[in-house]
């Protein structure tokens, strides 16, 4: 179920808890998203034999574990040492998305915050996001934070039943994009010509820790760039 929001980011504090899941997994939760996501960038920089993935998700990241290849004690007290320098960025890359903003709720939301289609566009394309978490449904990317005044939209009181693939979307503090037809009660704003999942393929581009920025184009660049791979 989509979520609206989280709660906003906080200054990273010293420390962070470590959890182990099991025998092939830790946990490390930390007091703001950005502390978060050093971190996962310094351990996935330290490239240490048996850790197999790290995915970061809003203030926490996972660690996958190959304990074949390291002790799990010996990789514990190494997560536990590391303290990522201020400089260290997040891991992901930075994804540019085209959007023809046409969505049948961009008049709509104009009119609730008092502006323009054309400023909320503005608005809504102006910062770059960082991609807190992938859910839920495959491939579709919380992002964050959205700034004034797009940001404390709540969900649509009827959530539509179908939304179309490529939909990008506004609720809470967050935005997000549609890779595939699903229910959803967020505030669509336009649509991507782009192609941002194939199950079939195993191809899912946008992982936690990108950076996503939202470009409007004009009606004639999304047809030329329809189902284009991101």
């Amino acid at each position: 179920m989509e979520p609206t929001s989280s709660a906003p980011d906080t200054p990273p504090t010293e420390g962070f808890e470590l959890i182990a899941l099991g025998d092939r997994a830790f946990l490390a939760r930390f007091a703001g998203e950005r502390q978060a996501a050093r971190w996962a960038a310094a351990v996935i920089a330290r490239g240490w034999p048996g850790v197999i993935d790290v995915v970061p998700a809003y203030r926490d990241v996972a660690v996958f574990v190959d304990p074949e290849r390291i002790p799990l004690e010996d990789l514990q007290r190494l997560l536990n040492a590391l303290t990522p320098a201020p400089e260290v960025s997040s891991p992901g890359r930075r994804l540019v998305i085209p959007v023809l903003y046409d969505g049948p709720d961009l008049e709509p939301t104009a009119d609730r915050l008092g502006i323009t289609p054309a400023e909320v566009v503005a608005y809504h394309a102006g910062p770059v996001y960082d991609v807190f978490a992938i859910g839920f449904s495959p491939g579709f990317p919380y992002a964050g934070w959205l700034r004034p005044p797009l940001e404390g939209l709540p969900r649509r009181e009827s959530p539509r039943t179908r939304v179309p693939a490529g939909s990008v979307a506004v609720a809470g503090r967050q935005t997000g994009v549609y890779p595939g037809p699903s229910p959803g009660g967020w505030h669509l704003l336009g649509r991507t010509p782009l192609c941002l999942v194939d199950m079939d393929d195993g191809y899912f581009p946008i992982r936690a820790g990108d950076q996503i920025q939202f470009r409007p184009i004009t009606p004639e660049e999304f047809e030329a760039r329809l189902h284009e791979r991101l």
